[in-house]
């Protein structure tokens, strides 16, 4: 089994995302969530809609268990409670009896996890020296153990020795009569002076954890921020510039585990075991696997078959003018589809189609007259991506845009597909760079006659030069595409 393991988004929408397209690409089977998806940041309710969409297991946080009522808001720093205040009047009543049910520690085959440690878990006690892996190594008896709260990435190691030592993050896999409390880090704010969130991949058939760090969008956290009114200065996010070196960690904490039991989180679930628990994910894990291919192609320049070194090589479809990118006008479809029809391998006018697998994907399109064109989609396979790239758009900062396109698939469908909208922005240094997830939304809304619609409308950040529409998706079967538009609003 292949797990995600990902700890302390804090609201920080952005690097879920990224991070979401990142665990997907790998091929996650399940993901758990060591707790803290809220406080802090500026999107509670967003992230944890979308977290709930591919989260499947959850385990309680410091932050959930004061933001519900289990726990003391005076034991967090000033800052700390203000912040559940403001994300406390941002969340229904449903999302807080959800936390109730969350459990302190997760048990698994051959490891468990918790948000502190597992010595008390109810107090969220701080791992950060070798000898506070101590308490948890004594109330458990896995070899392998996972644990976020602290936001520093490490590995804590127990041998034959009998003494614990604190090893950097890196790839590894498990050797017998040794003992491993692996801290994951933080997806929404990392404290270690690098940036990028910090999730693990642990490999349960090969017993191997593997290390990742993932960039996402900080314009776009920052933007998010300024929207929901928060002090900038006071957001670790915003205030740590990893070139000016990382901070001591323990001034950054924002809680203080209590001394005593009574001042712990009150009427928990203690343990919940993986092999118990029924929950059902919602239907779709959003557009990642739909994104593998995009943010390979835009990112590095070479796709996801390459990776994975198939045999069958792809191709691509290109229909698109060789200009610069058109101005983005107001009121006008700026990615309609071709309205002639196409047959396989023929290039649609405006548009660039790329199979990851030539052999066993193809498309065509056609006109009907009550549906208008129609993009057909067509994969044998499950492993090869197969999207379609609208034309980029020339756009300037601060202009909305609202992106839909609707999808039907086949009885026999198996896999992913959706849109995303990559981003083309300025860099610090006057340079560009691609985006290539800035907007990602999987079709969700219920239509008639069995199509579903993606539907986002979004706002050019700082910095932004160009946007391009990309549908398609990793999957076996076949989907329709129609009403595509992406258009400028006032």
């Amino acid at each position: 089994m292949k797990y995600a393991i990902v700890s302390d988004l804090h609201a920080n929408l952005p690097a879920w995302k990224a991070v979401q397209l990142d665990f997907a690409t790998l091929g996650a089977e399940r993901v758990i969530c060591l707790g803290d998806t809220i406080g802090y940041g500026p999107q509670p309710a967003e992230t944890l809609e979308c977290v709930y969409a591919a989260v499947h297991h959850f385990i309680l946080g410091n932050h959930e268990a004061a933001v519900c009522g289990k726990m003391d808001e005076t034991l967090f720093s000033e800052h700390a409670q203000a912040a559940l205040r403001w994300t406390r009047a941002r969340l229904g009543d449903a999302a807080l009896r959800v936390f109730e049910r969350w459990p302190l520690t997760l048990k698994g085959a051959g490891f468990r996890c918790a948000h502190g440690d597992f010595g008390a878990p109810a107090l969220f006690n701080y791992v950060i020296e070798p000898e506070e892996a101590l308490p948890s190594w004594r109330a458990t008896e896995e070899p392998l153990l996972f644990v976020g709260h602290s936001h520093s990435p490490g590995i804590y190691l127990l041998g034959a020795s009998g003494t614990p030592h604190r090893v950097e993050p890196q790839d590894f896999a498990l050797e017998a009569g040794k003992r491993y409390l692996i801290n994951v880090g933080s997806v929404g704010q990392p404290r270690d002076g690098d940036p990028r969130a910090s999730y693990c991949f642990f490999d349960s058939d090969r017993r191997a954890v593997h290390w990742r760090r993932v960039p996402y969008d900080l314009d776009a956290y920052r933007e998010a921020v300024q929207r929901a009114g928060l002090p900038e200065e006071f957001d670790a996010v915003l205030r740590n510039d990893p070139r000016r070196g990382a901070p001591p960690l323990r001034p950054q904490l924002g809680f203080r585990p209590p001394k005593d039991a009574a001042r712990g989180a009150r009427d928990v679930v203690e343990v919940a075991e993986i092999a118990e628990l029924q929950r059902k994910v919602r239907a779709w894990r959003g557009l990642a696997l739909t994104l593998a291919a995009l943010a390979a192609a835009a990112a590095t320049g070479f796709g996801y078959w390459a990776w994975q070194r198939r045999a069958e090589s792809p191709d691509r479809f290109d229909g698109r003018p060789a200009l610069p990118p058109a101005a983005a006008a107001l009121d006008r479809n700026l990615a309609a589809l071709p309205a002639r029809a196409l047959r396989d391998g023929e290039a649609p006018a405006g548009w660039l189609i790329e199979r990851g697998n030539r052999r066993r994907q193809s498309f065509t399109l056609e006109t009907r007259a009550d549906e208008g064109p129609i993009l057909r989609l067509r994969s044998d396979t499950a492993k090869s991506d197969l999207f379609a790239r609208a034309a980029a758009v020339r756009v300037e900062p601060g202009q909305r845009f609202t992106v839909e396109a609707f999808f039907r698939k086949s009885a026999d469908w198996q896999g992913d597909a959706g849109l995303a909208v990559a981003l083309t922005r300025e860099t610090s240094g006057g340079g560009e760079e691609t985006v290539p997830h800035f907007v990602a939304k999987a079709p969700n809304l219920s239509r008639r006659d069995g199509w579903w619609a993606a539907r986002e409308t979004f706002t050019v950040p700082a910095g932004g030069r160009a946007i391009e529409l990309r549908l398609g998706g990793r999957f076996r079967g076949e989907v329709e595409i129609a009403q595509v538009t992406l258009t400028r609003r006032n």
